[in-house]
């Protein structure tokens, strides 16, 4: 069997994959740099770990799992894999970490000022703008209790706030929050009005593609704020732009847009109150580690004829 690896780890990162490879039934493992020394390989090719591009799946009749770097998949479920029987991974959990303090990073910003301070700094003037925001004893709203959304509830404690959320799958509500409930229209719209600040936390897929929109930003209170960390597409982002410019909310954080880079031209970059980052909340120093160790236990498994962990429900997108 080939094993092909596609991904920028370390050699003696590699050199511990094929140590796993050749153990556990002498298989070839294969690190290549770009798509087409991945082509070459692909007849012959079982596993796919980290970047797999659909030439690529398409040109590998044998291939039975593939390995992703990602968390959300939404770029990535295509046709080649979909309809075939081929197991995916994602990286799901991994990156949840940063992502909760990314969140809060750009909730805490928005609310205490600190886009006008910097601003301010650069000209070298002592100045403050709007009155800072206290978020202690609020509301927030989270959309989804993956592992993003889990570590932005566990953050919310050190605030004393209370903790509104919605999730197509869990049933049990989580430490530190104060309802659970599933992800219906009504719901929704009952956590948008609720909530001092909304925190997204869901994947993208057809049923959360905006889902907030221009109805559901009117329905969030004018002081409260918007932020999502996790996949371009959830929001709508010239409804966003409009009841930012209308002050229906008080402020917004995007670490994701639906077109990325995104365009010198977008009028994203000219909204008032609203902070862009550019796709960094999953990024950390250990966040290189953290793959390579999770992906050579899961390769283990695998060749051991296990499950591997984080497997992908294909028609949900998650």
């Amino acid at each position: 069997m080939k094993i092909l690896i596609q991904y920028p780890f370390q050699e003696k990162e590699i050199q511990a994959f094929r140590a796993v490879a050749e153990k556990h039934g002498g298989h070839e493992l294969h690190h290549v740099t770009t798509e087409e020394e991945a082509l070459r390989l692909a007849p012959d090719v079982e596993v796919v770990i980290g970047h797999f591009r659909p030439s690529v799946c398409a040109a590998a009749p044998g291939l039975r799992w593939v390995q992703s770097f990602s968390a959300g998949m939404d770029n990535f479920l295509f046709p080649e894999i979909v309809e075939r029987d081929v197991m995916v991974s994602n990286a799901a959990g991994l990156h949840a970490s940063q992502g909760g303090e990314h969140a809060w990073a750009l909730l805490l910003a928005l609310t205490r000022g600190i886009p006008h301070g910097v601003r301010s700094q650069d000209r070298g003037e002592w100045k403050g703008g709007s009155p800072p925001i206290e978020l202690a004893g609020g509301t927030l709203g989270v959309i989804g209790l993956g592992g993003f959304g889990m570590e932005m509830v566990k953050r919310a404690a050190g605030y004393g706030m209370t903790v509104l959320t919605l999730d197509p799958v869990r049933v049990q509500k989580p430490e530190g929050v104060a309802e659970l409930k599933p992800p219906t229209h009504e719901n929704l719209y009952d956590l948008l009005r609720r909530s001092d600040a909304v925190m997204i936390a869901c994947p993208r897929t057809p049923e959360t593609y905006h889902l907030i929109g221009r109805e559901a930003l009117v329905a969030m209170k004018n002081t409260a704020y918007l932020i999502n960390v996790t996949r371009g597409g959830i929001v709508d982002e010239a409804s966003l732009i409009d009841a930012l410019e209308r002050g229906e909310i008080a402020g917004a954080a995007l670490d994701v847009c639906e077109q990325e880079p995104l365009p010198p031209d977008s009028p994203l970059w000219r909204a008032p109150n609203l902070i862009l980052t550019p796709h960094r909340a999953g990024a950390s120093q250990h966040r290189p580690q953290r793959l390579f160790e999770f992906f050579l236990k899961n390769l283990e498994r695998y060749l051991q004829g296990e499950q591997p962990l984080n497997l992908v429900d294909k028609e949900r997108g998650y």
